[in-house]
This record gives C-alpha cells, sequence and structure tokens, in this order.
C-alpha cells in the first residue's frame, strides 16, 4: 500500500482525488490532515498552499506534486524542504479551460461589450466604432502551455494579429515573439488587448503596472488569470480613470477571496471572476498523479518537475 498526504489549506477537492486515484491504483491511500496517518510512510504530497508545520515531520519525503500547473505557492511555505523536487500538473484541460477564458475576454475587448457594460449602469446608449480583426492586436504575456492553447484559440476564431512575450526568445510560426526585460516594451507598444498568463516569480510580480499600460493602444483591454500579484491594482485604476485603459478581466487577486472593499468591485469597467479560468480536473490530471507515485516508487525521476531555482 502506498501511503500519500493531501497538503492543502483545506481539503476541498479530497474525495473527487482519491476517487479518480483509486480507479487507477486501488493500493494508492490519500490521507488528509485530519486522518491518522504515519509521517515517516508518506514519499509523496499532493499540495496546494500547504500549511506550515507539517513539511519537516515527513523524514522520508521525495516527490512535493502540486495540484495545480502553479507553483508560486510552494515557494511561499517557509518549512518546505527547499532542494526537495516539485511536479507540476500538466493538464491539457487546465490549458483548454483557460483558452476559453481568453476567448471570452478577447470577445468583449474585440466587440466593445465592456463599453456597453459600462453605459448600461449609468442608462447611456453609445455605439461605438467596431473593430477589424487583422487590425486588432493582441499581446501574450507568457508561452507556456497555457500561452500556446490561448494563441492557437484565439487564432482559430479569428484573430490573426498577435503577439507574444516570454522569457527566453521563441521561433512561433505565424507568431511575433518578444523576450526578456529589453523587449517588454516594444511587445506592448500600440497592443489593444494584453493577456497575462505568466508564471509568478520575482521578476513578473507586478509586471502589470503603469509603465507597461502607457505602451498599449488608448482604450485597451486587461486580462489577468495568471496570478494576483502580476497586476498592480492602483496603477489599473488610474489608467482606467485616464480612459488608457477601457476594460479588464480580472480572475486572480493577490488577496483571495478579494475583499469586499476592495476598490476594484466599484469599477464598473472591471469585470471580476473568482479565481475560475482554469481549474485541476481530477479526472485528467490523476493519470500523470500516479505515473508521478510509480516513478518514485521505481527510483525514478518524475515527470513534469519545475526549476528550482527559476521557481517554475
Amino acid at each position: 500500500m502506498t501511503h500519500l498526504l493531501y497538503l492543502t489549506e483545506n481539503d476541498r477537492g479530497l474525495e473527487r482525488w482519491r476517487t479518480e486515484i483509486t480507479k487507477i491504483d486501488p493500493n494508492i491511500t490519500i490521507h488528509s490532515l485530519n486522518d491518522h496517518y504515519d509521517p515517516e510512510s508518506i514519499e509523496v504530497v499532493l499540495a496546494w498552499k500547504p500549511p506550515a508545520g507539517i513539511f519537516p515531520t515527513l523524514t522520508q519525503l521525495k516527490l512535493i506534486q502540486s495540484l495545480g500547473m502553479g507553483v508560486d505557492h510552494l515557494f511561499k511555505t517557509a518549512d518546505r524542504p527547499t532542494q526537495m523536487p516539485i511536479a507540476r500538473i500538466i493538464d491539457p484541460d487546465m490549458a483548454n479551460q483557460m483558452s476559453e477564458y481568453s476567448l471570452y475576454g478577447a470577445l468583449t475587448a474585440f466587440r466593445n461589450f465592456h463599453r456597453y457594460r459600462a453605459s448600461k449602469t449609468i442608462g447611456e446608449w453609445n455605439p461605438v466604432p467596431r473593430n477589424f480583426h487583422d487590425e486588432f492586436a493582441i499581446g501574450i504575456l507568457g508561452y507556456g502551455e497555457l500561452g500556446k492553447t490561448t494563441a492557437a484559440r484565439l487564432q482559430q476564431n479569428g484573430f490573426p494579429n498577435i503577439r507574444i512575450w516570454s522569457r527566453t526568445p521563441k521561433e512561433i510560426p505565424s507568431l511575433k515573439s518578444y523576450a526578456g526585460t529589453e523587449e517588454l516594451l516594444d511587445f506592448a507598444k500600440n497592443l489593444d488587448l494584453l493577456i497575462c498568463l505568466l508564471p509568478l516569480t520575482s521578476e513578473t510580480e507586478s509586471i502589470l503596472n503603469r509603465t507597461l499600460f502607457d505602451q498599449l493602444n488608448p482604450g485597451a483591454y486587461l486580462i489577468n488569470a495568471a496570478r494576483g500579484e502580476h497586476l498592480n491594482s492602483a496603477d489599473l485604476i488610474e489608467a482606467i480613470e485616464s480612459q488608457q485603459i477601457a476594460g479588464a478581466l480580472l480572475d486572480v487577486f493577490a488577496k483571495e477571496p478579494l475583499p469586499k472593499t476592495d476598490p476594484l468591485w466599484t469599477i464598473p469597467e472591471i469585470e471580476i471572476t473568482p479565481h475560475v479560468a482554469a481549474s485541476t480536473n481530477p479526472r485528467t490530471a490523476a493519470a500523470q498523479v500516479v505515473e508521478n507515485i510509480r516513478r518514485i516508487e521505481a527510483g525514478k525521476t518524475a515527470l513534469n518537475l519545475i526549476d528550482l531555482d527559476r521557481t517554475y
């Protein structure tokens, strides 16, 4: 019998993971923190925003398996073993969800629905000039699994004018590619829509700021479905007030749930969703988790390991 620990801030999703993993291998037992378990029997943890105080008790731990594509939450855990391998989920279903969310935001911006929603709050009848697909410039920050799928979905739906920015240079047919901090402002210049799908690192924190916003076309639209810490909220509010940015679709926030007193709630040009752009689906992700468990038991390297130095 193989014993895992479900190491999260609560037990949300636990039973779904138990069900799907048991279908694949009934010899795997998943314990929650509320169960009676032997810490020395745990070689793999399934982790999402793990509480402090548990990692030091797991003396036989060999792998931290993130329950999502992101791993920044693990680097916020002070007692995480710093050299312990971390694997992340690479799930086409999550990438598909994110591309759907981004397409919704792109269509909102392209068809000016955000402007009409804001007009409705003041009873204003105000048709605005239409956009044209070939002229509508879209920029995607981040070209990992989420960025690739999103770019493809947008192209399939008639948006040819797409550019991407990543940490390192990439050659992608049909997409103009920018890389590194020295090319960031050129990437953003004259964009009509900016989509952030970056991993959160010390280099990308607050990347969505007034300096970047000033490069966009006046009246541009912002989608942030990556991490709340990517966004300087005060700069966004200022950019909306000056009409440099006409609207935004925000799914993630530095503090979640977003406090009721946060000014973002009060701005009609901003659409808010509660961190639902893409969620891990145990039905599609359980197989790769089980594969990693079997690899660890066999003394092999797990799949989808992150670079601990880059933190993603």
